[in-house]
């Protein structure tokens, strides 16, 4: 077992300590952006689809399940743009 030095043992927990703080942030997002898609969706769908709504054509309201799934599309097509637009630098 290695012996780290103080210098090494600060910079291994502020590494722990960023990407916990990332993986809270992540989740604690997909949890809002899921519940704005559901909600967003029952309000504004039917509203500006009525017709389309009745003929079954569209769901007035998703579910749980097809709400995270739009969530996950949408961070995979926003962090593809981000990551061709170059914003990921190091």
């Amino acid at each position: 077992m290695k012996n780290y030095t103080l210098a090494e043992s600060i910079e291994i927990s502020n590494r722990v300590t960023h990407a916990t703080s990332a993986l809270i942030t992540a989740a604690v997002t997909l949890v809002i952006g899921t519940v704005l898609f559901k909600v967003l969706w029952s309000w504004t769908v039917p509203e500006l689809f009525p017709g389309a709504v009745v003929q079954g054509l569209i769901l007035g309201e998703i579910t749980w399940l097809t709400a995270l799934k739009i969530t996950g599309l949408f961070a995979i097509l926003t962090s593809a743009s981000s990551l061709i637009a170059g914003q990921w630098q190091r």
